[in-house]
């Protein structure tokens, strides 16, 4: 007969939501991926020290910090508020708790300053043993794949192979390419998205070609976002959209000034003329100048204006061209 399977991970009992007196009693004993048992007591952090007293080391947690924005935190700021249904998961050391499990949740109490209650050991715990125990208890949202690949990066600089990290992590090689991949594409890019979650690999794929192409072309990324501030703002702005909406009309923008900004006469300034002034910030004709390139631009211009404007070229090109 074979012995019973420990449970590795957490397990939560009824005296959690007895009372919040015996709730700050609450222990729990976790056993660790070495086979080690460790016990963890709840406490109850106050929203005034949250930030000095709690950390987060990337690394363990797998969770991409520099993404928990307030937009992509909302789902848990509105509730938060009135209770959290989960503990976060610490280590006390030195430097304070480090949080293995709910830096969403520490993200969002420090937004909506709110106390944080904690599951903490003050028994050390190596790297290995802290990783694999955040991997063992992760709740809510699921890593994506640019934090599954911020992951395997410290696995990747100790030394291992990708046919080896793909063994040790029960991934095919192909998933950790593409989450390296994902890694790779630098924050200040994705720093534009306030809800990096729905982004996927070929968004990735998009936001690393535009940067490869930017470098080739020795444009920095802070010129491209330059030039994109107002259309990013409209965006940001836009109420109306969905959070997969916003990110693809972003890609969209990001994509499109990239390939403008790399073709060479991009560095040749067009020059915009005004010929007629409207009281509608909408309605516009204009000329731009780009080297020898010049075009008329028109909108929301009433049918008999624009078939006066085509007669009127082409009796133009007609008197000037036919000689």
């Amino acid at each position: 007969m074979s012995k019973p399977r420990h449970t590795i991970g957490r397990t939560f009992s009824a005296p959690v939501l007895k009372s919040e007196a015996s709730a700050e009693k609450f222990q729990q004993v976790f056993t660790l991926s070495s086979g080690r048992k460790v016990l963890f007591s709840r406490t109850t952090v106050p929203a005034s020290d949250v930030e000095a007293t709690t950390y987060v080391v990337q690394e363990n947690n797998g969770r991409d910090q520099s993404a928990l924005t307030p937009e992509s935190l909302k789902d848990i700021t509105r509730t938060l508020r009135l209770q959290q249904f989960f503990p976060t998961i610490g280590v006390r050391n030195k430097q304070g708790i480090e949080i293995l499990d709910g830096s969403r949740r520490r993200a969002s109490a420090l937004i909506i300053r709110s106390d944080l209650h904690v599951l903490v050991t003050d028994d050390p715990l190596t790297s290995a043993e802290a990783r694999a125990l955040a991997k063992d208890i992760q709740t809510a949202r699921e890593h994506n794949i640019r934090e599954v690949g911020l992951r395997l990066q410290t696995l990747k600089s100790s030394g291992l192979s990708q046919k080896e990290i793909a063994e040790s992590e029960g991934l095919s090689q192909a998933t950790v390419t593409r989450a390296l991949q994902a890694a790779s594409v630098s924050t200040n890019l994705l720093s534009v998205f306030p809800v990096q979650a729905v982004l996927s690999f070929s968004d990735y794929k998009t936001l690393l070609a535009t940067e490869e192409l930017l470098s080739g072309k020795g444009i920095t990324q802070d010129e491209l976002l330059s030039n994109l501030t107002d259309v990013l703002k409209e965006i940001h702005t836009d109420e109306s959209l969905a959070d997969d909406e916003v990110k693809s009309k972003l890609i969209a923008e990001i994509r499109k000034e990239a390939l403008v900004m790399g073709t060479p006469l991009s560095r040749d300034k067009a020059v915009t003329t005004s010929l007629w002034q409207f009281g509608d910030k909408n309605r516009f004709a204009r000329k731009k100048t780009k080297g020898r390139t010049f075009s008329y631009e028109f909108n929301r211009l009433a049918p008999e204006v624009q078939s006066a404007l085509d007669e009127a070229i082409g009796n133009v090109l007609s008197a000037h061209l036919n000689k």
